[in-house]
C-alpha cells in the first residue's frame, strides 16, 4: 500500500464526489499531478485553500487513493479580480496538460514563485510574468523553443521579419508579423526593454504554441475576462 506523508502541493482543481466527499487534483513537488479523494471533506470546516502551498498526506491502494491529512506551509493569499483569473489560468494549464504522476519540480516552483509575486506587480510586469511561467511549462513538456534562432539554426537578424510555424519555429517571411528585434528584446529577457508590443507578440507566440497541444477545448478560465 502506498502512503505518503506531509509531501508539498498546490490544490488545482476540486470537484464534487460521492455525496459529502471531494476528489481534488493536486500538483505536487516530487510526485507530479495526482488525484485523490477527500471524504466527508465538504462537512470538513477546514477547508482546503487553492494558490497556498500545502503539505499533504495520502495513502491507498488502489490508484484512487486517499487523503488522509493536510496542514498549510505557506502564507495564505488573497487573490481578487484580474490576479485571481491569472492564477485559475495558471491551474488550468497544469491541469489539463500535466501527465498523472510525472514529476516536474521546476515547474512546481516557478508556480509557487509566480503565485508570490503577482499582488505586487505593474500590469505589465504580472504580464511577462505568465507568458515566463507558460515558457517553463512548454519547455518542461518537451515543447521549448528558442527566440534567438531561426527554423534552420541560424541566429535571428534584428532586420528581419519572421513568421512562427508550429513544429518548425521562426520562418524568415518579407511579410512575416514577428520583428526580429522584439525575438532578440524576448530572448534576452530583461523587463526593463519589454515593452507592451513585444508583451502582445509573445502572447500570440504562446497561445499558438499552447494551442496545438490544448486542441480545439478552449480554456474555461478563460470565459472569466479576456485577459491572457
Amino acid at each position: 500500500m502506498t502512503k505518503i506523508e506531509l509531501t508539498p502541493a498546490f490544490l488545482i482543481h476540486r470537484r464534487m464526489y460521492q455525496g459529502s466527499s471531494l476528489l481534488l487534483d493536486f500538483f505536487t513537488r516530487h510526485y507530479g499531478k495526482i488525484r485523490l479523494v477527500a471524504r466527508g471533506a465538504r462537512s470538513n470546516k477546514t477547508s482546503l485553500q487553492m494558490f497556498q502551498c500545502l503539505n499533504i498526506s495520502f495513502k491507498g491502494r488502489s490508484e484512487l487513493k486517499n487523503l488522509t491529512d493536510w496542514e498549510s506551509s505557506d502564507q495564505p493569499r488573497r487573490l481578487l479580480g484580474n490576479d485571481l483569473v491569472l492564477a485559475m489560468y495558471t491551474n488550468e494549464l497544469l491541469s489539463r496538460l500535466l501527465p498523472e504522476g510525472e514529476k516536474h519540480q521546476k515547474v512546481f516552483d516557478g508556480y509557487w514563485n509566480y503565485l508570490g509575486v503577482i499582488n505586487d506587480q505593474s500590469d505589465t510586469e504580472k504580464e511577462y510574468s505568465l507568458r515566463l511561467f507558460e515558457n517553463l511549462l512548454l519547455e518542461e513538456l518537451g515543447y521549448g523553443i528558442e527566440f534567438n534562432k531561426d527554423s534552420k539554426g541560424s541566429p535571428i537578424d534584428s532586420e528581419l521579419d519572421y513568421q512562427f510555424q508550429e513544429y518548425k519555429g521562426f520562418v524568415v517571411k518579407a511579410d512575416g508579423n514577428i520583428p526580429g528585434e522584439a525575438l532578440l528584446v524576448v530572448d534576452d529577457g530583461k523587463n526593463d526593454y519589454l515593452g507592451i508590443n513585444h508583451l502582445a507578440i509573445l502572447k500570440k507566440i504562446n497561445r499558438k504554441r499552447l494551442r496545438s497541444i490544448l486542441g480545439e477545448k478552449p480554456l474555461k478560465s478563460r470565459e472569466l475576462f479576456f485577459v491572457n
